[in-house]
């Protein structure tokens, strides 16, 4: 494992201190900003998001903490209303500035509040696709294998499943991921799905077929379960 600089570890700090409590982590990043010297700690808030950029990439923890400032509420803001959960949008937050500090290297960021909203989009989509297999898949087995509730043994190998079936999901690409989830999950036909995501029929099959086989590889180890055969083979 590569090892952390001592900004790394900052970094990471201010940034992890918001899953608890976003205004105290921007408290944090005012104070952090205040490290450095009082000049440079009063130009910081004259930077636009270029000079920051530019900045963190020179390795300027203090250019990080004003930028994380800046946007972490905006970031929430975007985020919140798509997964509805303080404790996601915190992850959420929490992973993409930790990202663009990891990053910052090799960024290519223009604007901003456009790589923020599209970040925050795929990550809320991300959360949203893993949020329905789940359901969907728990549906599948209330149905057919209704589960006491001090099972606690059965309860462990779901949750296992689970996690398996989201981690080979995951491993589709994202067209793949997409047909298998709207056939396979919400019943759509091929007709259907063609239409919404204005592919040929013929794409929706070799989309479909593909990614069947790929996850019967992945979870050959649970294809013994009825449901689990029910979604990826009828």
């Amino acid at each position: 494992m590569e090892r952390l600089s001592v900004n790394d570890k900052r970094v990471e700090r201010l940034v992890n201190d918001h899953s608890v409590d976003l205004p105290k982590a921007a408290t944090n990043a005012r104070a952090t900003s205040e490290h450095a010297s009082t000049d440079h700690a009063a130009a910081l808030s004259s930077y636009t998001d270029i000079d920051l950029l530019e900045a963190i990439r020179h390795d300027r923890e203090d250019a990080f903490a004003e930028l994380f400032r800046r946007y972490w509420q905006k970031v929430h803001d975007m985020a919140f209303p798509r997964v509805r959960s303080e404790e996601i949008t915190a992850e959420i937050v929490q992973d993409l500035f930790i990202s663009l500090w990891d990053k910052r290297a090799s960024h290519s960021i223009k604007h901003l509040p456009s790589y923020f909203y599209t970040a925050v989009k795929n990550k809320a989509l991300n959360y949203i696709q893993a949020q329905m297999v789940r359901k969907s898949y728990r549906d599948y087995c209330l149905k057919y294998f209704p589960v006491s509730d001090d099972n606690t043994e059965k309860t462990v190998e779901f949750d296992d499943l689970m996690d398996a079936i989201e981690a080979a999901m995951q491993q589709l690409p994202e067209k793949s991921r997409t047909v298998f989830q709207l056939n396979r999950l919400e019943g759509r036909s091929i007709p259907e799905i063609a239409d919404t995501l204005n592919l040929s029929e013929k794409a929706i099959g070799y989309h479909l077929t593909q990614s069947l086989k790929k996850l019967r590889y992945q979870l050959k180890d649970y294809l013994t379960t009825l449901a689990l055969a029910l979604i990826l083979f009828y």
